[in-house]
């Protein structure tokens, strides 16, 4: 059963934390008289670096954000995913499904993922094999986060499936050359227009998806 590395993103993909992080930092850019809408955050913000979102809206609204930005926004993080994160429906029970070697590869710092894999009670499935684009200093859709994580485990491109439900993190699974499989639940509020990537809307689904490309 190791023929296979699967690869995790992991906000959106295993928690629940898009929305939370994305309500964070709208909070916070509005509340600086900076009027960034719901559907522009939703838009840009899901699966890339915090400072990739702040370049956005500095470029389109001619604007520089505070120094201490980046700080605050962790420090507000840690409350909120602390008090409400929760893992994505039916992602405990296809990961204890899953008899294959798993990682955790994500644009987050790796505090943050380890303690949110933590709160959500998956960090028993990943150990540590987990892989943060910060140690890299280099993000998706970057394929390198992905190239990195499988040759440190032992895998190829041909051997490893990636699981994402950014757009930054399909397109950086497809430019590794890997498999790619994009979670895309029914009140997502992006279209997936990316070749190559197979779709899927319910995690209950993902053993058999996967077993159906043995």
């Amino acid at each position: 059963m190791n023929d296979k590395l699967l690869i995790f993103d992991c906000d959106g993909t295993l928690v629940d934390s898009e929305g939370i992080a994305n309500e964070i930092f709208l909070e916070a850019v509005n509340e600086l008289g900076i009027p960034v809408t719901k559907e522009e955050a939703w838009d840009h913000f899901p699966g890339t670096s915090m400072a990739l979102c702040m370049k956005y809206v500095e470029d389109n609204y001619q604007v520089r954000l505070p120094d201490d930005f980046i700080s605050k926004q962790r420090a507000r993080q840690r409350v909120e995913f602390g008090r409400r994160l929760q893992p994505i429906s039916g992602v405990k029970d296809a990961l204890g499904k899953l008899a294959y070697p798993k990682c955790v590869a994500s644009n987050g710092p790796m505090e943050i993922i380890q303690a949110n894999l933590k709160t959500t009670q998956l960090d028993h499935h990943f150990g540590d094999r987990i892989f943060s684009a910060y140690v890299l200093q280099v993000w998706k859709p970057e394929p390198d986060l992905f190239l990195h994580a499988a040759e440190r485990l032992g895998y190829d491109r041909q051997s490893s499936i990636v699981i994402e439900d950014s757009i930054a993190g399909m397109q950086a699974g497809i430019n590794a050359g890997m498999t790619v499989l994009g979670y895309v639940p029914p009140h997502h509020p992006y279209k997936v227009e990316i070749e190559g990537v197979v779709e899927f809307t319910d995690m209950k689904d993902l053993p058999a998806l996967i077993e159906s490309m043995r």
